[in-house]
């Protein structure tokens, strides 16, 4: 370690536990911060993998956050190690340039083992995690080993302020799709967001949920991830922006010979996976919301997400379908207006594929709304390149 550099974050060999309510935990110990716990059933124990590979995918971003070179006791599988130490960085400090480059190391690094025959998605009731579970669960085409086995839903930060009772209530929703197509449902529970201070989830997302696809590594050789958009909208996010963007690039080097993770679902845009809702028996559990209140019944129909899925839905005509049993009507229209001049104002790709969609389908946006998007973009570049200026101010007076 040079002089001045950040002491190196260690995190001992993941150990098994029993937590109070029986459930069963793979613990890491952390210099100088508290264990690192991911917690699953007890019905579940034989899925967690017996490597320390969840262990690096979690703190790798930490580490490099703070400057501080990771070394993880156990056994990391010995090609995740190595991509941890070259090409994922590299990947990492494009959206984040202010991390820094780190040195990861084991105690030990072993090829990896033959591949499970699990295949395990992500379902949170979302747009995407429904498109993904069409694909490959309800398909009748898809070959046996990609169809899903399980299910499972992580609490690795996406909660918010709704913490563990929203996240107990989400899961609560959607068990009854997992029993009736006779799938697990697995919950994995964790401190994980505390080990990821002053960093918002979206900027950390794609680590955090692929932490938890290692965890069961024991019994998953496949874990689904659903995108965020096509493939023509696939890029690097700007500095300090959503990594996600960048999932079909991200999780094949954060995949092994033993465990394949998959960014699915680009094959199509936001609005044909939403529109093919339509008509789906297990449309009435759609959950968007980023309301945070665990005690909501339905989606609180006026935030962004639930917006943008009901005004698609809207322009196709199919909105009556979802009232009132997934969405409200009120919220929606009185908000409206205000929500599409934000839409015609945006640079977001998926926010343009709907203006184009509107557009294409004779979409009345309103007579003012077009002018008020004209004039928020105005204000939102002007404020852009006066930020431009002060930093270049800033630069001059320290060279």
């Amino acid at each position: 370690m040079s002089p001045g550099a950040a002491a190196p974050l260690i995190a001992a060999p993941p150990y098994r536990e029993r937590d109070q309510s029986g459930r069963v935990r793979s613990v890491s110990e952390v210099d100088g911060a508290a264990p690192l716990w991911f917690s699953v059933t007890q019905e579940h124990e034989d899925l967690l993998s017996p490597r320390a590979d969840h262990v690096a995918v979690a703190l790798l971003l930490p580490a490099m956050r703070y400057g501080r070179d990771l070394h993880v006791g156990g056994t990391v599988t010995d090609s995740l190690l190595h991509r941890l130490n070259h090409d994922l960085q590299s990947l990492v400090r494009a959206v984040h340039p202010e991390y820094r480059a780190i040195a990861v190391t084991a105690d030990d690094a072993l090829p990896a083992g033959p591949p499970p025959h699990g295949v395990v998605t992500g379902f949170s009731g979302g747009v995407d995690s429904l498109a993904t579970l069409m694909e490959y669960s309800l398909a009748a085409d898809v070959p046996a080993a990609l169809r899903v086995t399980h299910l499972v839903n992580n609490n690795v930060g996406a909660h918010g302020d709704g913490g563990d009772a929203l996240w107990a209530t989400r899961w609560r929703a959607l068990a009854p799709v997992a029993a009736e197509l006779g799938l697990p449902f697995i919950r994995v529970d964790s401190n994980l967001d505390l080990h990821y201070p002053q960093m918002g989830f979206m900027e950390t997302v794609t680590f955090r949920n692929a932490a938890a696809a290692h965890l069961l590594g024991g019994g998953m050789g496949r874990s689904y991830h659903a995108s965020e958009g096509t493939y023509r909208n696939v890029r690097m996010p700007p500095p300090r922006g959503d990594i996600g963007l960048a999932g079909a690039m991200t999780f094949p080097l954060l995949s092994t010979p033993a465990l394949i993770l998959e960014s699915t679902g680009s094959g199509r845009s936001r609005i044909e996976r939403t529109l093919a809702l339509v008509g789906m028996p297990y449309a009435q559990y759609l959950d968007v919301c980023v309301d945070a209140d665990p005690r909501r019944a339905t989606n609180c129909s006026r935030c962004w997400k639930c917006m943008r899925t009901m005004l698609t839905l809207d322009i196709a005509g199919e909105l009556e379908e979802f009232v009132p049993a997934v969405f409200r009507r009120e919220p929606y229209l009185e908000r409206r207006s205000d929500y599409c001049v934000e839409l015609l104002a945006s640079d977001e790709p998926n926010d343009i594929e709907l203006v184009e969609f509107g557009d294409a389908m004779g979409w009345h946006w309103g007579v003012s709304v077009r002018p008020r998007a004209a004039a928020l973009r105005a204000l939102r570049g002007g404020r852009a390149a006066a930020g431009t200026a002060r930093r270049r101010l800033r630069a001059r007076r320290w060279s």
